[in-house]
């Protein structure tokens, strides 16, 4: 689009003037046009945005590889215990067979092989063997063993006593409890105060018996509890003299 301005030639004639200059317009090209500027910069975040995921991708790279690295590591840990507890299994020495099988009879073989043992003794029908849970308690009336208020062995029991002492050598994994127990009968003189001294001094005679014909003593041990562990209630004289008695107690060690 062209513009043109004209001025009247005749006015500027008559007054002996040249013309006025004439000022063009030319058009503008479509291009040129006024264009809003658009913001260029809202689009950084796209940039900031593919470098976390980048760095969380490496993240969990690293992470997997270390996890693996670990399982590894484990593996063979895991081999060696698995070896370790087989072979103990192979290497059992005789000693910890013994115990093993002595164990998984016990206490059944045990109350089966000493009847058989004191079976042999004549006059002895009187002593007890019985099994209760893990014990078998051999069990010597009092008659047998001791007078009345007193602990020294009778000659008449040390046969049974040596029979007992052969069958605790012959099984080494025992342990042998030997318990003294009296009735509800205070006694009182200058050797024993109370039933406390009297059932643990005949306890001990009977301990010394089996360590005389051979007993270990590290497998006995001796206890006496007086009047306060009563086999049957103290109502009568036939109960009483039941209560005063002498208990082996046998079970079996644990292994070492």
């Amino acid at each position: 689009m062209k513009t043109i301005f004209h001025q009247a030639s005749s006015a500027g004639d008559a007054q002996g003037t040249s013309p006025l200059p004439v000022k063009k317009v030319l058009p503008r090209p479509l291009g040129f046009q006024n264009r809003p500027q658009t913001d260029r910069g809202n689009e950084i975040w796209l940039v900031t945005l593919s470098d976390l995921l980048m760095l969380l991708m490496i993240f969990f790279v690293v992470l997997f590889g270390m996890a693996l690295q670990r399982e590894k590591k484990v593996q063979p840990i895991v081999q060696a215990a698995a070896v370790v507890q087989i072979e103990p299994k192979e290497n059992i020495v005789p000693s910890q067979t013994h115990v093993i099988l002595a164990q998984k009879n016990a206490p059944a073989s045990i109350e089966t092989d000493l009847i058989a043992a004191l079976q042999r003794e004549k006059g002895q029908s009187d002593v007890m063997i019985e099994r209760i849970a893990d014990r078998v308690i051999l069990t010597f009336p009092e008659r047998i063993v001791f007078d009345p208020g007193r602990a020294r062995l009778k000659p008449s029991a040390q046969d049974t006593l040596d029979k007992v002492a052969s069958f605790i050598n012959e099984r080494p994994f025992l342990n042998v409890e030997v318990q003294g127990h009296t009735d509800d009968r205070p006694i009182s003189n200058a050797r024993y105060p109370s039933n406390w001294e009297l059932s643990v001094d005949r306890a001990m005679q009977v301990s010394k018996a089996l360590i005389a014909v051979g007993v270990n003593p590290t497998q006995l041990s001796v206890k006496g509890f007086g009047e306060y562990r009563p086999h049957v209630p103290n109502d009568s004289d036939a109960s009483r003299l039941a209560n005063r008695r002498v208990e082996i107690q046998f079970s079996v060690s644990p292994p070492s």
